[in-house]
């Protein structure tokens, strides 16, 4: 690798660095040691909340910043970048409006046209537990959010297409989530990412940065897009989708975290061992 090369590597959770159904890590960690040896930070960019992404970093210790929501947020913790290890809390960068805001604006669509939908701000722990097969320990933490608000959607599809137009009014859009629909900000992943890599730029001009991304389902295509390197990790579980406009695209054989490990194996051999 040329000097001062370092890989920065975006990764969505959910079957891609956790195992479809058991959520489990562990064939990652050979990986994830060998990413930390060589310096290079480990960016989670996933639909999950600070709260949820708070406990899977303290279990890897991870302490990168990381992406929230679907692209909504970005956490910078005390000591990373440009954020002082002595702050008291982490610097957040909010793309669009703060998440009283939208739950507010929701309500006020709601009311206005009679629209039937439960969002998270509108269920207790304990029901959103029980839609979701969450605990309620794991409800509560995704209850915590900073910009999207997932949506029980109980109303016709023609409803639904009032809604969307009266969201983007208001420059907001929805995405589909597995089964909710999350009402956002226009941004996504990519937009994300490319705020934080161009912070890391910044903050460490010294570096060449080389952007690895790796997910496994449609809402992971704007970071790959973004990045230099892209993984794409095979999800048995998920309709196949189309791939367009990705340059050097890795596609590992196995699912989830065995994968995962190994596409970063080889990009390590590839770029920073050479």
């Amino acid at each position: 690798a040329s000097k001062g090369t370092k890989l920065l590597v975006a990764t969505d959770l959910d079957a891609t660095l956790l195992d479809h159904q058991t959520y489990s890590y562990e064939a990652a960690l050979p990986a994830i040691e060998s990413l930390k040896a060589n310096g290079c930070p480990i960016i989670f960019n996933s639909s999950k909340t600070q709260a949820e992404q708070t406990v899977l970093r303290a279990v890897l210790n991870i302490d990168d910043p990381f992406i929230l929501e679907n692209g909504a947020a970005v956490v910078i913790p005390p000591g990373q970048l440009d954020h002082p290890a002595d702050a008291s809390k982490p610097d957040i960068k909010v793309f669009g409006q703060p998440y009283g805001e939208l739950v507010d604006c929701l309500a006020r669509l709601r009311e206005r046209y009679g629209f039937s939908f439960r969002g998270f701000a509108d269920l207790a722990a304990e029901e959103l537990a029980e839609l979701t097969g969450l605990t309620t320990d794991e409800a509560i933490a995704a209850k915590q959010r900073l910009g999207t608000e997932p949506l029980h959607w109980t109303d016709s599809e023609t409803a639904y297409h009032i809604f969307v137009s009266e969201l983007a009014s208001v420059e907001l859009q929805t995405t589909q989530g597995g089964r909710f629909r999350h009402v956002m900000a226009q941004t996504d992943k990519g937009r994300a990412l490319a705020w934080l890599v161009d912070r890391y730029q910044r903050t460490f001009p010294e570096i060449q940065w080389q952007v690895v991304a790796l997910g496994d389902s449609p809402n992971d295509l704007p970071m790959l897009r973004m990045a230099d390197i892209s993984v794409l990790i095979p999800n048995p579980h998920r309709d196949p989708f189309e791939v367009a406009d990705v340059d050097r695209l890795i596609r590992p054989t196995q699912p989830g975290p065995g994968g995962w490990a190994e596409a970063i194996h080889e990009i390590i051999r590839r770029h920073l061992q050479a």
